[in-house]
């Protein structure tokens, strides 16, 4: 994935993110890796519920569907289906876990109005 800002003048970071390393820390997914140029620079980005949401909607965008179609093989497209169905599968069973109140629960950091993380929830 490149990423470029005008802060970085012609300059673009690129990075593996099929090498980030992925984490659940409270509200958020937690990806964090090394940027591959133009310097080895670690990153970390926080994505967090409403995020997955934006990332899904422009995923099954007609724009990057064309995109995606446009430079897809067969075996490039079974392995993305199998991934969808994955995601579909894991997502089902998740929930259902949750529905029959199986899941552990999940401790997250309460934020008070000034940002300070004060006490903690279980959900």
């Amino acid at each position: 994935m490149h990423f470029w800002s005008e802060g970085l003048g012609d300059s673009e970071l690129v990075m593996g993110l099929d090498r980030a390393k992925l984490e659940r820390d409270g509200n958020f997914v937690v990806l964090t890796g090394v940027v591959d140029s133009p310097a080895p620079w670690e990153y970390e980005v926080k994505v967090q519920f409403d995020d997955w949401v934006t990332i899904l909607h422009t995923a099954t965008s007609k724009e990057a569907c064309d995109f995606i179609a446009s430079h897809l093989g067969i075996g490039a497209l079974a392995a993305m289906a199998w991934s969808i169905v994955k995601f579909v599968v894991l997502l089902a069973t998740y929930r259902f876990v949750r529905l029959l109140g199986l899941a552990p629960a999940v401790v997250l950091p309460i934020t008070t109005l000034k940002g300070n993380q004060s006490e903690q929830s279980k959900i």
